[in-house]
């Protein structure tokens, strides 16, 4: 055992429970010990201070709560988390209640939720704080669901740390699939505001007159439809944190009034004077840099400053060095497990031909593709072969071309000249090649095609 480490405490009378959590644990480089016998673990807590306490509530002879109990009248300030399902609720919620116990987690369980939250309970007591310097590049990390060898995302996770104690606008950037979502989501589960909701919406999504509505809400009969009054996202995200996603895709006017909220804050309902405070801190990001969309005119200059107090930015995946080869193994054994299949990893050629594969669609294109060589390939190695056949289907591996140099589509070189193509197929080789001409930006595509960028992710997802 390394006293170094912060030690957790597990507690589950199935050894098959156990075997799960220290499989789903071991990766935040911690001390595990584990019994079967809530009696034993209390016995060990006698002698031994936890860290953090991980415990089932259902078991023979003593309920997780009640032990649980005994280890905070010994250790005060230890960590308890309990695992259970909702059915069993009403056995601790007094325990719940007298912050005993500290938080909840339904079973089964995300593991990376899991991991999320033990991480930030160490982090709470001074324990497990991130440090790049103490950090190497064999060292892997997993911070809130963000798996890296690297030093330039072991920088961002300690910005994050830093930056999330404050309640002052945060703007996170990076390319469409490099997982802006998960950073502002480690950034709430850092900030003391961590109790509180997060609320995430793609801004993307809405046309000018519903995001209005979505964020500030509405009175009855504000305008037509509106037959009941409706809480926007401002009042619904309370003390916690709101998440505005592709936040240069809101229209001008709407800018204005997102100002005034930050200036002020406090907002409006849509069809009320009547002003209400927000108390949220606010993140926001864009695939697309707040700079060039302030140039381009598609955003006030003044919200810039407002949001840009500290930028977070996020590396696309090619440059993320041996990243790319760890995240795609965690994920094939992740898909593996859910979908019963057994795979021993990818061979050499097929490890860098993944080191050298420019990834436009970053994480979440990797992510697909070993998710689609799960399901369809039989063989328990990958290699090169299988990664460039599941490549072929893959729509995010284009590359825009040269200028003058169309881009040959394999489905639409099927079609002879002078052959209808259907429908479908012509509409997608104009949304692509608009995408490509604004270099990915998809609701500047958007715009150039006169369509909603939500349009084009819905049928991107069809394809």
């Amino acid at each position: 055992m390394n006293n170094s480490q912060p030690t957790i405490l597990l507690v589950d009378d199935e050894k098959a429970v156990l075997s799960s959590l220290t499989r789903c644990l071991v990766r935040l480089g911690v001390n595990l010990v584990d019994f079967s016998c809530p009696q034993q673990a209390l016995e060990y807590a006698t002698d031994n201070r936890p860290d953090l306490v991980i415990s089932d509530q259902r078991m023979p002879r003593m309920q997780g709560s009640e032990m649980l109990i005994q280890i905070k009248a010994l250790w005060p300030d230890v960590q308890c988390i309990i695992l259970s399902g909702y059915s069993d609720m009403e056995s601790f919620s007094d325990a719940l209640n007298r912050r005993i116990i500290d938080r909840f987690i339904s079973k089964p369980w995300d593991n990376n939720e899991l991991r999320m939250i033990a991480s930030a309970a160490l982090r709470e007591q001074g324990l497990f704080g991130f440090s790049s310097e103490k950090m190497s590049q064999s060292q892997a990390t997993d911070f809130h669901g963000m798996l890296s060898t690297n030093p330039a995302m072991y920088r961002l996770f300690e910005r994050i740390t830093k930056s999330a104690r404050a309640n002052i606008p945060i703007f996170i950037s990076g390319e469409t699939g490099t997982g802006k979502e998960l950073v502002a989501r480690a950034c709430h589960a850092e900030s003391p505001r961590k109790s509180q909701p997060f609320i995430a919406i793609n801004c993307a999504n809405f046309n000018e007159h519903l995001i209005e509505s979505q964020l500030f809400g509405h009175k009855k009969g504000a305008f037509t439809g509106a037959t009941a009054e409706h809480q926007g996202l401002f009042a619904a995200a309370q003390q916690g944190t709101l998440f505005l996603d592709e936040v240069t895709t809101l229209p001008l006017p709407l800018q204005a009034k997102l100002l005034r909220v930050i200036q002020e804050r406090e907002f409006s309902p849509v069809g009320s004077h009547q002003t209400y405070p927000f108390a949220a801190q606010l993140l926001t990001a864009s695939s697309t840099t707040l700079a060039d969309a302030v140039e381009r005119g598609q955003f006030r200059e003044d919200l810039y400053y407002r949001l840009n107090v500290i930028p977070l930015k996020l590396p696309p995946l090619r440059d993320r060095g041996a990243d790319m080869v760890m995240m795609a193994e965690h994920f094939l054994q992740v898909f593996a497990r859910r979908e019963q299949r057994r795979f021993k990893g990818f061979s050499d050629d097929a490890k860098l031909f993944l080191r050298q594969y420019p990834w436009p669609g970053n994480v979440r294109q990797l992510e697909n593709l070993t998710h689609s060589i799960v399901v369809l390939t039989d063989q328990p190695v990958v290699d090169k072969s299988t990664l460039q056949s599941a490549l072929e289907g893959d729509i995010s591996r284009s590359q825009p071309e040269p200028p003058g140099v169309p881009a040959i589509d394999s489905q639409q070189s099927d079609y002879m000249p002078g052959q209808v193509r259907p429908l479908w197929l012509v509409e997608k080789s104009s949304i692509e090649e608009a995408i490509a001409f604004c270099d990915g930006n998809v609701p500047r595509a958007a715009a150039l095609l006169e369509v909603s960028p939500s349009t084009i992710y819905r049928k991107q997802k069809h394809w």
